[in-house]
């Protein structure tokens, strides 16, 4: 029926989105159809996924160029104040993607990539290249553009900065931004009564922030500790691990200049758009979804942690499926197509914050992990305490033989020790998961206290 409506006023030369804005009764169409038709009918291309196409000619998994799409089309809805209603609670297109992979994977040139798409659109004032020198140069900063792109090319640098007495209170700051609708308290310094007086910090509107995060899990773990996800700042960060062997690509082609143009021009019909995404049609889906996603936190056995990171994931999914929409259609009306990219998504993000939940989420739970993990892929083989100390020579000796007892202490890997043909026996250690079968195998070798 739309298509049919919209055909006739075409063929008749008549100006089809005045004439539905003028009289949408007559036409029988609203808007928001008319706006889904027509963004098909231009031949724009899916955002996302022609982006990554465009981007995808170096070594960083295909992913990580889908999440640089992602933020940009998020962060010119956050821009334009586009928010997504749900019951009492209304959510912001504020998104934070920290990217996880091997090091030297081209992430440093992940956005830079994106340079041409913007310069077209007109858009390259969404990103923000200032570095911080304290709290309140970042919070000027923010009061002064109130919305942006901000990429940290290595998160466990900005971990650590606040960390610092220096920036004592910014990470809470910052966390509390995040959909956070409320303008935030000036800041105002003590008055000498003189021209010299430093100038209050004040906000106008509630500042937006959109947040793409890169770093190898070696490096973020060096800086992490537990209250980053009590605390609730990684938490708001959708965590995406890069998975499947890596690419090997000596000599990167360059992007397809004919992709800058389409993905140039759905994001401009992007920057036009305001008001609120509609979920109506995909909310039973959602509220099955919440269901079953929530049991899975649940059941997780450090549930206590696993909390604070569903009370975001939640909020995730729905910004996804707005994002997706919009990435296909240039609406703000989510479709169940839109939906359902959403969940595929949700999968790969639950899965990456399973994997990290495992550590403990701070260093020395991923140093124990580590270790473990080495012994595990030893199987029934297990690994010889000599063989383990080469694997991890780079740790101090003390802080190696610790957590070999930690894990011993745990359970999780059990040692043996084997009678050689002379000379003192040789100590092997097997990951639980493998004890039986190693026993079995080697009846001969017996389990050390």
């Amino acid at each position: 029926m739309i298509n049919k409506i919209i055909d006739e006023l075409e063929e008749n030369s008549i100006d089809v989105q005045t004439t539905i804005q003028a009289d949408p009764v007559s036409t029988l169409v609203s808007m928001d159809e008319f706006d889904s038709v027509s963004a098909h009918r231009t031949g724009l291309p899916d955002f996302i996924n022609t982006y990554a196409e465009y981007a995808d000619v170096i070594e960083a998994p295909r992913e990580m160029h889908e999440a640089v799409a992602m933020q940009l089309l998020a962060t010119t809805l956050n821009r334009n104040g586009v928010t997504i209603p749900l019951g009492a609670v209304t959510h912001t297109f504020d998104l934070w993607f920290l990217l996880l992979s091997g090091s030297g994977l081209g992430r440093s040139t992940l956005v830079g990539m994106a340079s041409p798409i913007l310069e077209r659109a007109e858009l390259t004032s969404i990103r923000r290249n200032e570095t911080w020198g304290s709290p309140q140069a970042l919070m000027q900063q923010m009061a002064e553009n109130t919305a942006g792109l901000y990429v940290w090319g290595e998160m466990s640098e900005k971990l650590r900065m606040l960390s610092t007495p220096r920036f004592e209170g910014a990470r809470e700051w910052i966390t509390d931004r995040y959909d956070n609708l409320s303008i935030p308290e000036a800041l105002r310094y003590r008055s000498t009564g003189h021209k010299g007086n430093t100038p209050p910090i004040v906000f106008k509107e509630a500042p937006r922030m959109n947040i793409l995060a890169t770093s190898s899990n070696d490096w973020m773990f060096t800086n992490l500790a537990r209250e980053d996800s009590t605390g609730g700042f990684l938490p708001r960060f959708m965590i995406l691990t890069a998975e499947g062997p890596p690419k090997t690509i000596p000599i990167p082609r360059a992007p397809d200049p004919s992709l800058v143009e389409p993905l140039a021009e759905r994001l401009k019909q992007v920057s036009n758009l305001r008001g609120q995404a509609d979920l109506s049609e995909v909310l039973p889906e959602y509220e099955e979804w919440y269901g079953k996603a929530q049991k899975r936190f649940d059941d997780h056995p450090n549930r206590e942690l696993a909390t604070p990171y569903f009370n975001r994931h939640r909020a995730h999914i729905l910004k996804l499926a707005a994002i997706y929409e919009v990435s296909m259609s240039g609406t703000l009306r989510v479709s169940r197509e839109a939906w359902q990219r959403a969940e595929i998504m949700a999968k790969k993000l639950e899965k990456s914050i399973f994997a990290l939940l495992s550590t403990g989420m701070n260093a020395e739970g991923y140093a124990l992990t580590r270790m473990a993990d080495a012994i595990r892929q030893a199987g029934n083989e297990g690994m010889s305490k000599s063989r383990l100390t080469r694997k991890f020579q780079h740790i101090d000796a003390r802080d190696r033989d610790r957590r070999i007892k930690t894990l011993q202490d745990s359970g999780e890997i059990i040692p043996f020790k084997r009678k050689p043909d002379s000379g003192r026996p040789a100590e092997y250690f097997v990951h639980e998961d493998f004890a039986d079968s190693y026993a079995s195998k080697n009846p001969a070798d017996r389990r050390s206290s």
